[in-house]
């Protein structure tokens, strides 16, 4: 079954299908929608939640299947479904599947407008960077099919530009589609909005409002890949909405609100302290209310929220209590660590400017042991585990303690929350051993791959050579060698200088240098297997 929209709309998508062949998204994993996390955040606020191992998963404008290939290598007996517009990348997508030999996951070029209840239930859907990006009609066909689609203790992920912060961003937007135009391809407009970008952040007036935001705004997207440019300030339709007409949209499909993907962002406390009573104060016991309240004190732009059917929002549970992370795995940044001792408190910290403090003996013996088993998860079945056996007894109490510890780490962005368990390698082997999926992707010459945190992770050339020969029967002398000859071949060039290297050993020099920088990166970013 086809939808008809009008004349209108059925140009808008179609130029918006024109401009992803034209200039795609560089597609790789987006770890705040990976379901483990979403099925977490679900049974923090004490609802059921579907098992990933097991589930079905549905991206609504999956582009070359970045986000969805990487989940379904790791999880065989779950079924995977990517939808996009962009022809160029389902093909893109259906050679990577090809090439690892994946049956579990499908990628089709079809409008989402056309999906329906027949598809199928999904445990999971995702719908990231699509929203605000289409017309009115095909948002509701979002929603639409976040209701009919949705398995009933489903969780649907939807991300979107919000109001009043993105505000300022559309003056920036307004004076680019100025500037640029309409002529040309989008990699003609966005080479044009990057000398305009350039001019604004060098002259306009500085000591003027208006200069400030321009001069902040470019100076950001200084860096910003061109796809980011041409389709988040170039293209035909980008309409950002205010969380409270957001939901209202939602709940007219019956949905309702569950949270955000990223568990801090829905803590006021987190944003300022001592504003923090009186937003919640304004909002009342309203969720969505205080959420909206924080979008327009912080000048929040960009929204991931989570929804569930309207049916289960009298069972969600929104005061917190330590007893949620009972068989969750928890896992920090690859920096957390211990900070400092003072006043008796022992402080950690990740460099982000979050913190956790405790004066606690036995939580800070578990918080050690969590540090102590990066890049690995833990779960507090775990970390009691691991505190026991250097003497430490765990009595009831002192479990409830480190529960509470685990959430107010999760609360503050310490932490992450996952309702699967992640194992990697602690330290560099002798023969290292990458996993599968990386090591294919390798050998393919595929850039932008996925670690086993569900994180992107580059692949440069070098890393390219190395990595498909990480299968636990090379040692570093042997990456060496092998980096050595790619050199040799002609595959590697190494530069020093601006000059191109080329004496013998000074190329050994340069692959020795290059295959420990590998392996050191694929070790500290979570690629490596036990």
């Amino acid at each position: 079954m086809t939808t008809h929209f009008g004349t209108a709309v059925q140009a808008a998508i179609a130029r918006n299908a024109a401009s992803y062949d034209d200039l795609p998204y560089v597609s790789h994993p987006f770890p705040q929608t990976n379901p483990a996390r979403l099925g977490a955040i679900a049974r923090i606020f004490k609802l059921k939640a579907g098992d990933l191992s097991r589930a079905r998963v549905l991206e609504l404008g999956c582009a070359a299947g970045g986000n969805l290939i990487p989940l379904a290598a790791r999880h065989p007996d779950a079924y995977f479904l990517g939808i996009d517009l962009s022809q160029r990348q389902i093909d893109e997508g259906q050679q990577r599947i090809a090439a690892l030999g994946l049956s579990n996951v499908n990628l089709r070029r079809q409008s989402l407008t056309d999906l329906r209840a027949k598809d199928g239930g999904f445990d999971y859907i995702i719908c990231h960077g699509v929203y605000s990006w289409v017309p009115e009609p095909v948002r509701d066909s979002i929603l639409r099919i976040a209701r009919e689609n949705l398995a009933p203790h489903g969780v649907a992920f939807i991300s979107y530009n919000v109001q009043p912060g993105w505000r300022l961003r559309q003056t920036l937007r307004d004076a680019l589609a100025l500037h640029v135009g309409s002529h040309g391809s989008l990699r003609e407009r966005v080479a044009r909005a990057r000398e305009m970008l350039s001019f604004l952040e060098q002259n306009t007036p500085a000591e003027t409002t208006w200069g400030q935001i321009f001069r902040a705004e470019a100076a950001s997207l200084r860096t910003a890949d061109d796809s980011y440019i041409g389709h988040e300030f170039l293209e035909d339709c980008n309409e950002p909405c205010s969380f409270s007409e957001f939901m209202a949209a939602a709940g007219g499909r019956g949905l309702a609100y569950l949270g955000e993907s990223v568990l801090s962002a829905m803590m006021p406390e987190n944003m300022n302290p001592a504003a923090a009573p009186l937003l919640r104060s304004l909002a009342g016991d309203n969720q969505v209310s205080l959420e909206q309240h924080m979008d327009i004190f912080t000048g929040r732009t960009f929204r991931q929220t989570l929804l569930i059917h309207k049916e289960r929002e009298s069972a969600c549970v929104r005061r917190i209590l330590p007893e949620a992370t009972e068989g969750l795995h928890f896992t920090a940044r690859p920096n957390f660590e211990f900070s400092r001792e003072e006043d008796g408190k022992a402080f950690f910290a990740d460099g982000s400017g979050a913190w956790f403090s405790t004066p606690d003996a036995g939580v800070r013996k578990a918080i050690e042991a969590l540090v102590a088993r990066l890049p690995d998860s833990s779960s507090i079945d775990e970390l009691v585990a691991a505190i026991e056996v250097h003497g430490v007894s765990v009595d009831d109490g002192l479990r409830h303690r480190i529960a509470d510890a685990l959430l107010r780490m999760a609360l503050v962005g310490l932490v992450t929350a996952s309702t699967e368990p992640f194992r990697m390698a602690r330290s560099l082997s002798a023969k290292p051993v990458a996993c599968p999926m990386l090591r294919a992707d390798a050998a393919a010459g595929v850039l932008h791959s996925a670690n086993l945190r569900h994180e992107p992770i580059r692949l440069d050339i070098v890393a390219q050579v190395v990595t498909p020969l990480l299968d636990g029967g090379n040692d570093r002398e042997a990456l060496i060698a092998a980096t050595i000859a790619a050199a040799e071949a002609g595959r590697v060039t190494f530069q020093r200088a601006g000059q191109t290297v080329e004496e013998p050993q000074d190329i050994a020099a340069c692959a020795v240098e290059h295959v420990d920088r590998v392996l050191n990166h694929l070790q500290t970013n979570a690629c490596l297997i036990a």
